[in-house]
């Protein structure tokens, strides 16, 4: 459960990371206003992930030593898996939707997926087995390097999918007549997810009674 917990928190922290790029480059470049959209859409997780850290955090038992590290190692992994991702999907809409981009890897597109796949598949594996099943030092050393190797050929996919963005930034654009109604449902959601939450959290949770004769 460990693992599959620091697999998500990298993969969720990278997600909002390359977000926030988007953000950036939609403001700057692109629609403001799909930007704006963009980071509405963005607090809604957000705030909702940072209410059930803090109600959680004195509960949270956090690991010390070696068993720390192997957490953060594994959800480097995770952080690959969101930067291929946002290459996956970046790719999708720049030349299946728009036709404006080609696929430069010599497998084609879509079967270039299945290279990327056989890589971070068995990686992910591998690094699983290393840092959770093989409980001595010799498999967390030998985790770093894999991990290092992920994690460059993640930041060619960043890359990859940071300019596939470009191709968005450029035609994508929010309809003036669906503006204002989007702009303000992300920002009512802003507002009644947060409290739906609290009030969730603060509800005791019922107690079973036993009776006895």
């Amino acid at each position: 459960m460990g693992s599959l917990k620091s697999l998500a928190q990298g993969f969720l922290v990278a997600t909002g990371l390359v977000w926030i790029f988007n953000i950036v480059a939609l403001v700057r470049g692109g629609d403001a206003w799909l930007g704006l959209a963009y980071l509405l859409i963005l607090l809604i997780p957000a705030v909702s992930i940072l209410s059930l850290k803090f109600k959680h955090l004195s509960n949270t038992v956090t690991p010390s030593g070696v068993a720390k590290w192997r957490t953060v190692l594994f959800a480097f992994q995770g952080v690959a898996l969101a930067f291929w991702s946002y290459d996956l999907l970046t790719t999708v809409y720049a030349i299946d939707i728009t036709g404006l981009a080609i696929e430069l890897n010599p497998l084609g597109w879509p079967l270039g997926i299945l290279g990327a796949f056989a890589f971070y598949g068995p990686s992910l594996l591998f690094s699983y087995v290393l840092l959770f099943r093989l409980n001595e030092n010799i498999s967390f050393y030998a985790a770093i390097p894999l991990t290092m190797v992920s994690m460059c050929m993640s930041l060619m996919n960043l890359f990859a999918g940071a300019q596939n963005f470009q191709v968005f930034v450029h035609t994508a654009t929010l309809a003036a007549n669906v503006r204002f109604e989007l702009i303000a449902l992300a920002a009512a959601l802003n507002l009644v997810v947060p409290l739906v939450l609290t009030r969730r959290m603060l509800q005791p949770k019922p107690q079973l009674s036993i009776k006895t004769a």
